[in-house]
């Protein structure tokens, strides 16, 4: 429960993790309208480091004794999450407002969802009488973590503390704030706290229709406290009169109201229309008892509805352990239920609550790229804006080395027309994440898709002579060939590069099999003597029997089909034979214990492309080229745990 949750120190250590427990409270976001009109205007970390580094252009006192110890710890391991919390608890220890400055912005920039961090920095900036610079503190903490309840009511009260009582503005001030604050965390389960805070002040200040008004909001919304928000209005209406809880219009219509129904049950009561009194004392006790009756009655419907939809939600509500951002793994259990919370708003709940909830998950999930790529997904039927600000924040802040999201936002912007933005994710990524083939591929052909052929060559080429294993030279050099031959129409440079590569790699079995296919795609009879040629270096080669045999199989398959000398075909045939002999002779000599057999020593990668066999390509090319052609092993050989699925990216929209 929100309002009995304690918050934990930022600085608690929690018991089986190295890193400081931090109280985040689950962001929220505003309503259908504004919530991209909000995210819209909120700003980048770069900007909000930015807005910090120009506090710090006058000069500054000298850092703290033991500040370059700290921050050595933070360049040295920046992604390592205690290292940050140990260098803001000593900034905060040293009261040092410009290291401090310096520190916290870096820090929420990269963590911006931490709601304690943004009020150690409020209250860091307030200790120091920088009023303004607190208050900028706060607006830019709710711009990044919206759905915050907890980080709203911290700032509704600063602004009590700090501003003039005496000041008409101030209640202007104040009721705005908590209307921006209800629109934007308002929706949220938890946020009954907020509403609360709201009703109270409203109180306060004497505002009973106001009051009224909250409460006719707050109970169509599911809460965890919505039961106690509806006793709260009984006792509220009960307490007093119907003028004082209701606005003029509202009090005259809620009085025709009521003066129809007695026409309607031919009572004798005339009541008043206006908002003249009712001179005798029993007829306006009655008028009032009915009106409090009617407006009870009216708001148990909202209620008995509202009930219906929180008893939907309450057990996914309950499965939510932790609301609140924090570096350490969710369990699979709460993974799982926010996936299923999700399908459900999804399907049964309107845009504005599937909206918070996604909101509310990508806080307690933010490291997890799925439900981001969910989100984004999710808002492609709504908004376009919308699904570039998902993967904003996603990329540039969250999932800084996870590339499977920039790549959907990459190719997003492509299919929106936006192709320099596409080209200029491709390349951020790469830059962050170096090593992936995909990446680099999906630049090359984006280039290719829009006739930048040169470039794409330049890509490929940079690739290859790049690479630093030579498995790694001979799949960009197999790339590079396929482009010159099937986009360039360039046979001879496309040969070139696979020669060249199997220099480099000689007892690489794509090479060959590509340059095989390479000189099918041509004319047979013409290129017969390259064919015999490359297939006489794999069989005379040091390769595992079964690759040797495998190729003379095809060898003696091509010259049957294609050969042009009986006696070359003959001769073959013999030599194939031997080479089966020799093979069964090394078979049973590792049944008998005296030999490792092939199949252990062949590579599986190796085995997997000889399987099928280059002369498939004499009778079907493109059976031939699938194994050459084997995305899967590449992207285990990069470390990457999906083989690259081009259907996953551009699967047609759900309708």
């Amino acid at each position: 429960m929100q309002d009995s949750k304690p918050n934990p120190s930022p600085l608690t250590k929690d018991p089986d993790d190295n890193t400081a427990a931090i109280a985040v409270e689950p962001p929220s976001n505003k309503d259908n309208k504004d919530i991209l009109e909000v995210t819209a205007m909120e700003q980048s970390p770069e900007q909000d480091v930015a807005a910090g580094v120009e506090e710090a252009a006058e000069p500054e006192p000298p850092l703290p004794a033991e500040f370059d110890k700290y921050w050595k710890a933070v360049e040295a391991n920046p992604e390592e999450f205690s290292t940050w919390t140990y260098m803001l608890h000593y900034i905060e220890q040293e009261n040092h407002i410009y290291a401090a400055r310096r520190v916290f912005d870096l820090f929420l920039a990269r963590y911006p969802y931490c709601y304690g961090y943004w009020k150690k920095y409020a209250d860091l900036e307030k200790r120091n009488n920088n009023i303004m610079e607190a208050d900028e503190v706060y607006r830019r903490g709710i711009q990044a973590i919206t759905l915050s309840v907890d980080l709203w009511i911290h700032y509704i009260q600063f602004l009590k503390e700090t501003l003039d009582p005496a000041d008409q503005e101030t209640c202007n001030t104040l009721r705005g704030t908590f209307e921006h604050a209800i629109m934007s965390a308002g929706l949220d389960f938890r946020s009954d706290k907020l509403w609360e805070m709201y009703i109270a002040y409203e109180t306060e200040q004497g505002n009973l229709s106001g009051v009224t008004s909250i409460y006719s909001r707050l109970l169509g919304i599911p809460t965890q406290l919505y039961a106690n928000h509806f006793q709260k209005f009984k006792e509220h209406i009960q307490g007093h009169l119907p003028r004082a809880f209701l606005t003029d219009e509202k009090f005259v219509e809620l009085r025709k109201e009521l003066a129809a129904l007695n026409q309607h049950n031919n009572s004798n009561i005339d009541y008043p229309t206006g908002l003249e009194e009712i001179s005798d004392p029993a007829q306006r006790t009655t008028e009032v008892e009915n009106m409090r009756h009617r407006i009870i009655e009216v708001h148990q419907e909202l209620f008995n509805s509202n009930e219906n939809e929180v008893h939907k939600r309450w057990t996914f509500e309950e499965g939510i352990k932790r609301p609140y951002f924090h570096v350490k793994s969710l369990e699979k259990v709460q993974l799982n239920n926010w996936k299923e919370y999700l399908d459900f708003e999804i399907e049964n709940g309107s845009h504005e609550r599937v909206v918070i909830l996604f909101e509310r998950c990508v806080i307690a999930c933010a490291c997890y790229e799925e439900f981001w790529i969910k989100y984004a997904k999710y808002m492609e039927n709504h908004s376009v804006e919308g699904v570039r600000h998902v993967y904003n924040r996603a990329c540039n802040i969250h999932l800084l080395k996870k590339p499977l999201a920039h790549l959907l936002w990459a190719g997003f912007d492509e299919q929106q027309g936006n192709i320099e933005e596409a080209k200029r994710i491709l390349k951020t990524l790469e830059e962050s994440v170096g090593g992936l083939a995909m990446v680099r591929l999906r630049r090359v052909n984006l280039e290719r898709r829009y006739g930048n052929i040169k470039e794409a060559e330049n890509l490929l080429a940079e690739a290859m002579n790049n690479a630093i294993a030579p498995s790694e030279f001979s799949f960009y050099a197999i790339k590079l060939a396929r482009h010159y031959f099937k986009i360039q129409k360039d046979m001879a440079n496309a040969r070139k590069v696979l020669n060249d590569a199997i220099q480099r790699d000689k007892e690489n079995t794509k090479l060959y099999l590509n340059l095989i296919d390479l000189e099918f795609s041509g004319d047979v009879k013409q290129n017969e003597t390259n064919i015999l040629s490359h297939f006489d270096k794999v069989i005379k080669s040091s390769m595992p029997i079964a690759t040797r045999v495998t190729f003379s199989q095809r060898k003696v398959e091509f010259l049957e089909d294609f050969g042009s000398d009986i006696n070359r075909l003959m001769t073959t045939y013999d030599e194939h034979q031997k080479l089966l002999k020799e093979q069964e002779h090394l078979k049973r000599k590792s049944e008998n214990g005296l030999e490792q057999p092939d199949a252990k020593r062949l590579h599986t990668e190796e085995s997997a492309v000889v399987a099928a066999g280059p002369m498939a390509a004499a009778t079907n090319a493109a059976a031939a080229a699938q194994p050459a052609y084997n995305y899967s092993n590449w992207y285990q050989h990069y470390n990457y745990q999906n083989a690259w699925n081009y259907g996953q990216y551009y699967h047609p929209p759900s309708t």
